[in-house]
């Protein structure tokens, strides 16, 4: 910026300044060049960096001599930071510059209001907020408030020497872990190295793929009674099976009783199918009390069982206990008739549950009525392999459109009925393209028919509530669906660029057997639209980086 000068030579001497300017090497980030009128003194504003590295440069010297030459009332070239003043830049107290080498303070950072600074540090990974608390102490005490380190978990190195897990928990940033992956250490953990984590007031811990075998049951429960989150996953084989069911239920087992638990997961991974029952094999419960059970799951917020044996009285407290749950998970566990239809029902009565994932199971004998009820009570829903019956999916169906409903997020796949027929090719294409029109996000099996395809995106272009179409942490591919190169490419295009977010996997996907459905009609039709109006902000390519888009206003 340059003003009230005096040019003498041709060209004036702002011109000179300028190119002067444009001819250092390193970056000025901020600079300014002016004329005060009052003490008729050249002024050049800067930030430190950039006024260290201008001083140094060879134009410096040649601007100085060429402000003095074309400005008789110039006494002296002065130098301002600029962020030692909240005021403009012509405003600012001047800090008089004697050596090249000299360089003004950051001090200017630590006036920034505490407010201020937790947001911008809000911003940055647990990574590099170990550089932050070395700055200042303003900014240490900042950069120490737990919540800026959520999810800060160890750093690998420590997975795999013991020697670096004993020196990193000697350090002062060991007490900002807030996360803990108890998985893949390539060294055996004994007792003495899980009590390093047990005072830490951990926010989560995942159990996963360790062995175990050397760590008290009693410490892993006093461990786990710390977290606010657990997660323990058991996969049943010999070698990756670590921790084990008999440990894993070991761990529960030992839970406490005035744990900080307010959610829990316990998943059992098994894909071997019982020649007696023709279903995976379980991970039993049944022999852990009751009364435990009542007392470990009265202070959850969140339950998440998947592939387990209960016991009928297990069952029954644990329904008991879903009127104090806003999230509920309830996959591959075998309910009978009564059950099903006593879940649902409390479903239906509560007023906190927002969450409900239910796989295998059978919803066909539940009234119709009762259960778009209760269903549409919930934000997010996913049934996965459940059989229901079209009359059912289209009453849920018929409450989203009517506005009578709290769903924001539907999950349906592999919906069958009794005969093991897809009950979404029995639904009106008109009725389901409204209704997934009226939510957030929807997820479905992609090979629609097309009348139902093409009803879904013809909706869509005029107008959606919809941000994506599958889950936002695991997005359908829109090359996928085998019936998507029927939809107009005018219609397509305008439909996806109603999404907040879209992926394309460009035949580079596991669905459809690696093959890209769109045609080159629509993709050009769709990347025209994007560089006309669009609110999209991600496209998303599957083992690729999110990429943001910028829309013309």
């Amino acid at each position: 910026m340059l003003e009230n000068s005096e040019g003498h030579e041709e060209g004036g001497w702002q011109a000179k300044v300028k190119d002067l300017v444009e001819q250092i090497q390193e970056p000025t980030r901020f600079l300014c060049v002016y004329l005060d009128p009052k003490t008729k003194q050249v002024k050049l504003v800067a930030d430190s960096e950039s006024q260290k590295n201008f001083s140094e440069s060879e134009a410096f010297s040649e601007l100085k001599e060429i402000l003095t030459r074309t400005n008789k009332k110039k006494t002296n070239l002065q130098v301002y930071n600029h962020l030692h003043d909240s005021l403009s830049c012509h405003q600012i107290k001047p800090v008089q510059f004697h050596q090249p080498d000299q360089v003004v303070s950051h001090d200017g950072y630590d006036k920034l209001p505490v407010e201020i600074l937790r947001i911008i540090f809000g911003f940055l990974k647990p990574t590099d907020l170990r550089n932050i608390l070395l700055v200042s102490q303003t900014w240490k005490s900042v950069a120490e408030e737990p919540v800026l380190w959520t999810g800060f978990d160890l750093p690998d190195v420590c997975r795999r020497h013991v020697q670096a897990l004993m020196m990193f928990s000697n350090l002062s940033l060991f007490s900002k872990l807030q996360h803990l992956a108890l998985s893949e250490f390539f060294f055996k953990l004994k007792d003495e190295h899980v009590e390093l984590f047990c005072d830490l007031g951990l926010s989560s811990i995942e159990i996963s793929n360790i062995d175990l075998s050397e760590v008290s049951d009693q410490l892993l429960g006093r461990l786990v009674s710390g977290c606010k989150e657990c997660v323990i996953k058991v996969l049943q084989d010999k070698h990756w099976g670590r921790p084990g069911v008999n440990k894993a239920i070991s761990i529960i087992s030992e839970i406490q009783d005035n744990s900080n638990l307010k959610s829990l997961e316990l998943i059992h991974y098994d894909n071997l199918i019982m020649m007696a029952t023709g279903e995976k094999r379980k991970m039993s419960l049944t022999y852990i009390p009751s009364d435990f059970l009542t007392r470990l799951f009265k202070k959850l917020d969140s339950l998440a069982l998947e592939n387990l044996l209960l016991s009928s009285d297990q069952l029954v407290l644990i329904f008991d206990h879903i009127a104090n749950l806003s999230r509920f998970s309830f996959r591959g566990i075998h309910l009978n008739a009564t059950q099903t239809t006593h879940l649902i029902n409390i479903v239906g009565k509560t007023s906190q549950l927002k969450s409900l994932s239910l796989s295998e199971v059978n919803l066909d004998e539940i009234p119709v009525m009762d259960l778009a009820k209760a269903i549409n009570k919930m934000e997010t829903v996913d049934f996965e392999d459940v059989l229901m019956e079209a009359n059912q999916i289209k009453e849920i169906l018929l409450e989203i459109i009517s506005g009578d409903s709290k769903m924001k997020n539907l999950s349906m796949t592999g919906i069958k009925n009794g005969i093991n027929e897809d009950n979404l090719f029995d639904i009106d294409a008109v009725v389901f393209a409204n209704a997934v029109n009226k939510l957030e996000s929807v997820n479905f099996d992609g090979d629609l028919p097309e009348t139902m395809i093409k009803e879904v995106f013809q909706v869509m272009s005029l107008g959606t509530n919809l941000k994506t179409l599958g889950t936002p942490s695991n997005q359908i591919a829109i090359d996928t669906f085998s019936n998507i190169a029927e939809v107009d490419p005018e219609v397509l295009a305008m439909a996806l660029n109603n999404l907040q977010s879209v992926r394309f996997d460009f035949g580079g996907g596991d669905e459809a057997d690696g093959c890209c459905c769109l045609s080159v009609a629509q993709m050009q039709a769709f990347f025209k639209q994007l560089s006309l109006k669009t609110k999209l902000k991600t496209i998303l390519r599957k083992e690729h980086d999110d990429f943001a888009v910028q829309s013309n206003k």
